[in-house]
């Protein structure tokens, strides 16, 4: 990996991002989302609205009710607990209102990289993408945020994995 490579790849991709919020400056911000998947060679930053946040944990608490409903009626008790509501925020940027904002191709690590090293990749992905997220949290400051406005950034375990938040 091109480490010095990859925040210049991240911080053009933070700059045009900024870039057009600026111009979109109606569109609070409640959640912001950056990831990058080894494996895909792509990175990406997304936002979601607080409306489209809450309508999309609704529609998800609908679907894990029906899925609870119907394993309590069949007395499977403990299968239904894990299919009781967790969450209070959308955190999957696949369904935040501007998913994919901005989005590159990564030329600073091969593709299949994470398959390739078996996940070892994660110990110097890792630590970037914290160092991104800081910086990127601090430079969001100057956009319309939501009172409760998060930014996250993924890791080895989840695509919202590292968050900042709004004291």
């Amino acid at each position: 990996m091109d480490k010095n490579l990859y925040l210049q790849e991240m911080e053009n991709l933070i700059n045009k991002a900024i870039d057009k919020m600026k111009s979109n400056d109606a569109f609070k911000i409640y959640t912001a989302s950056i990831w990058t998947d080894p494996n895909a060679a792509a990175s990406s930053i997304s936002f979601d609205s607080e409306e489209n946040s809450i309508l999309k944990v609704k529609s998800s608490d609908e679907f894990l009710k029906k899925h609870y409903d119907r394993l309590i009626a069949k007395g499977e008790f403990e299968e239904a607990q894990s299919f009781l509501p967790e969450t209070r925020r959308n955190t999957n940027p696949a369904d935040f209102e501007l998913r994919d904002l901005v989005e590159i191709s990564n030329l600073s690590f091969p593709i299949n990289w994470e398959e390739e090293s078996d996940g070892a990749c994660w110990n110097e992905l890792e630590p970037l993408l914290l160092k991104i997220g800081e910086q990127t949290f601090h430079r969001l400051q100057e956009l319309n945020l939501h009172q409760e406005f998060k930014l996250a950034v993924n890791g080895p375990e989840d695509w919202y994995e590292h968050i900042w938040k709004k004291e």
